[in-house]
């Protein structure tokens, strides 16, 4: 699971910042700490506590108000604290930080590093913002951060992108990386459902917050496609400059209409380069069922990655929860074990323009009780754009109201948005369809 994108060394004296130890290996039974104690935390702590055989021993576990966290099951001898000094100055070896978010997150591995502590993470909104920032802090303090549990859970996509496909020239990406918007529109799909009870439903089984807005809204998984950019296309990118657009709108019809096309409906994670183009969007699309990416269930992810050389690559499996998360972080623990060095140390990320102007066929449905007389606009506003309509019909929905459906040909993203940003001015929100772009393999 290793994975480590590290910056280009700094030449000279005085650069470098004060280094507490230079690691080259660890000891019989290398010490470990936690920092967070949540689901990911519990289920870390769990596979180091039921695993002897493991080389590795959990000495501090580190949370906010720790007293509440405490459990049997974990020996005596771990030092429970809510003080991050206690853990930084600590002869601990590795600091596994799942405590999520930015701050103060970024302080701690800061520190840990400055320390002379490797550090272990699956923090993706950490890694998507100041990855390379902290990656060459590693290599200046001569320690590791391995974050091969940020992207995918226990698939293990980083290190298959960094060391299996490292000698083929990677042009193209498209997945399903977040394991909760998976979760709701594969039950949706199953079983009907609206996308307010799938969303309650993957709260109680602990896939998602509280305010599960990220996921829906495709923050998380932007994250995760910014991480996986600087990987296997070596293109700097920042998740806010990644197009993105919520599952909210999604409805149960739109899974019959889907299947009328041969498709389903999954949130994918695209990204392209062309020439000096990174083309990147998240967001939901039909997707073929002849696909990999539309057999995904429940928590599952999946990734198809083209090459020049060796054409597609498919890797898939549970994406999202505790167990397949601490899978990923003891695996990149145990690359530590073997000193495993990531052949990332010497890229040069490059910076690109950033466009989500993908051309693919589109299917609108109309929201609520459109009116009639919208349908004819809309085809204007497309037909003014180039956009040529396929097909349009409208459909009785049992004890309700009918609605219409519009399938156009093969067009850019921009047309499109344009075309329904104008009925959006003249007609309102009430009349402006859903729209889900077609994935084509």
């Amino acid at each position: 699971m290793a994975i480590s994108a590290l910056g280009p060394q700094r030449a000279g004296p005085g650069k470098r910042p004060p280094v507490a130890s230079k690691r080259s290996s660890f000891s019989p039974s290398s010490k470990i700490a936690i920092l967070g104690f949540g689901t990911v935390g519990k289920a870390v702590a769990e596979v180091l506590c039921s695993r002897p055989n493991l080389p590795f021993r959990l000495t501090h576990v580190f949370n906010r108000d720790v007293d509440r966290k405490r459990v049997s099951w974990v020996p005596n001898g771990v030092e429970w604290t809510d003080d991050i000094r206690h853990v930084l100055a600590s002869d601990v070896d590795v600091v596994v930080e799942v405590a999520g978010g930015l701050e103060p997150a970024k302080q701690w591995v800061q520190q840990a590093l400055l320390a002379g502590k490797s550090v272990v993470t699956a923090n993706k909104h950490l890694i998507a913002v100041y990855g390379v920032e902290l990656s060459e802090l590693a290599h200046q303090t001569g320690q590791q951060i391995l974050y091969g549990a940020s992207v995918a859970g226990g698939v293990p996509v980083l290190s298959a992108l960094e060391h299996g496909l490292a000698g083929d020239k990677l042009v193209k990406f498209v997945s399903v990386l977040n394991g909760t918007c998976n979760y709701i529109l594969s039950n949706m799909e199953a079983y009907g459902t609206s996308l307010a009870a799938a969303v309650a439903e993957v709260q109680k089984l602990g896939f998602a917050e509280a305010d599960p807005s990220d996921d829906l809204n495709g923050t998380d998984a932007s994250c995760k496609l910014a991480i996986l950019a600087r990987v296997a296309l070596q293109v700097d990118i920042r998740p806010e400059c990644v197009y993105k657009r919520s599952i909210e709108s999604i409805e149960p019809s739109d899974f019959e209409y889907a299947r009328e096309l041969g498709c389903t409906i999954r949130q994918l994670s695209m990204a392209e380069i062309r020439e000096n183009t990174l083309l990147a969007t998240v967001q939901p699309m039909l997707v073929p069922l002849s696909s990999p990416l539309s057999r995904t269930k429940d928590n599952q992810n999946a990734l198809v990655v083209t090459g020049e050389h060796g054409g597609e690559t498919v890797l898939s499996g549970r994406g999202a929860g505790g167990g397949p998360t601490a899978v990923a972080i003891i695996s990149d623990l145990l690359a530590l074990r073997r000193n495993v060095t990531a052949t990332a140390n010497n890229l040069h990320l490059r910076a690109c323009r950033v466009s989500a102007d993908f051309s693919s066929s589109y299917l609108l449905r109309s929201r609520g009780r459109a009116e009639t007389s919208a349908i004819p606009a809309i085809a204007q506003a497309l037909s003014t754009r180039g956009v040529q309509v396929d097909w349009v019909r409208r459909v009785k929905r049992s004890g309700r109201h009918s609605e219409f459906v519009m399938l156009v040909k093969p067009c850019s993203t921009a047309a499109v948005e344009g075309a329904l940003g104008e009925i959006r001015d003249r007609w309102g929100t009430r009349c402006t369809p859903v729209y889900l772009p077609i994935f084509a393999e």
